[in-house]
């Protein structure tokens, strides 16, 4: 029976050695490549079957390797693997469906099972990922809800809010993008509407609080 083909994309060599070492001990399963980043795996698609992909890394990161894979590549099976606790990076990745999501701490003991499970076509959630996305069941639908709202604001919206998750007062963001005071204002009333938010500081607090989803939105219309 041929092996099951499986590369492994990880920036770190001591997580990518074990991996090997742990994956090749399996039978059926063989590691054929292990890269560095996401960009890597795509320029080696034809390389493997399977794929353990890194959720955070250079050039190219897990999440985009994995909606790439899923749109170009539907054959293909994509295991996520993660430390990161950013509550709206886990979203984005949970929601584009990886056939298999593993958090590092305790990956040992699961990555058999879940390759095993992804060759009898169903899909993998790791014990402490289920238990992660239990505890903190509050905070993720508020912040899917937030990602929701915020879809509602213009481009010039996002670029306020993006300031006052920064921590700018009113008069320092109308210096910074060469308006009014009065005008910024007009913007976070809009804002709080859209994001049915009440209050000056309230807007203040929950841009803060959501300063890494803020800034994802900035950057992808900077």
């Amino acid at each position: 029976m041929t092996n099951t083909k499986v590369l492994i994309a990880d920036d770190h060599y001591i997580v990518r050695l074990g991996l090997k070492i742990l994956i090749d001990s399996f039978e059926g399963f063989e590691v054929t490549m292990e890269v560095e980043n996401g960009q890597d795996v795509l320029n080696h698609i034809d390389k493997a079957d399977y794929f353990i992909l890194d959720l955070e890394m250079p050039v190219l990161d897990g999440v985009k390797a994995l909606d790439v894979i899923k749109q170009d590549y539907p054959e293909k099976k994509v295991v996520l693997l993660t430390n990161c606790m950013d509550i709206p990076t886990l979203i984005k990745a949970k929601s584009l469906k990886p056939h298999g999501f593993l958090f590092k701490d305790g990956m040992h003991e699961e990555i058999k099972i879940c390759l095993n499970e992804l060759k009898k076509g169903n899909f993998y959630t790791g014990r402490n990922c289920k238990s992660f996305f239990e505890r903190h069941k509050e905070d993720i639908i508020e912040t899917e809800n937030l990602i929701r709202d915020l879809k509602a604001l213009t481009k010039t919206e996002i670029k306020i809010l993006y300031k006052i998750s920064e921590n700018l007062s009113t008069s320092e963001i109308a210096e910074v993008l060469f308006n009014s005071p009065k005008t910024i204002d007009n913007h976070r009333t809009n804002i709080a509407k859209k994001l049915d938010i009440s209050g000056y500081n309230n807007l203040q607090a929950v841009a803060i609080n959501h300063k890494s989803l803020i800034e994802s939105l900035y950057n992808s219309i900077a």
